[in-house]
């Protein structure tokens, strides 16, 4: 089976004036905001964890993984990942505004996330 890329993805590296470097992500899918926080607070800090947690469901040893991080949580499935930030209290915009994301695609992206950030250092 080949895989092919749904979701576009531009990873771009900003510099500060005081000479820190940030990377930064942006996506083509709904609730974009979400999936780029979830990787600059929650994947940079817990990145093998949560690596662990998409490896485990991906290859079928769990069924179904959650994990909370920083800001947001993930609800982890064989199919899609709905990534929802834990900060939003009202629980119509919680829900309103999960980013879903192909499972195997995200774990891809964090991978790629994990490898940029990495290059920085």
């Amino acid at each position: 089976m080949v895989y092919v890329k749904m979701i576009e993805r531009e990873y771009k590296i900003i510099k500060f004036q005081d000479g820190i470097e940030r990377l930064t992500a942006t996506f083509n899918l709904k609730n974009q905001e979400i999936l780029s926080t979830f990787l600059h607070a929650d994947v940079s800090q817990f990145a093998d964890w949560i690596k662990e947690a998409f490896d485990n469901v991906i290859s079928g040893e769990s069924e179904y993984e959650e994990i909370s991080g920083n800001i947001c949580c993930a609800e982890i499935s064989p199919t899609t990942t709905k990534i929802y930030n834990e900060m939003i209290e009202d629980e119509e915009e919680y829900y309103s505004t999960c980013c879903e994301v192909d499972t195997q695609e995200l774990r891809e992206i964090i991978s790629e996330w994990c490898e940029k950030s990495q290059e920085l250092n």
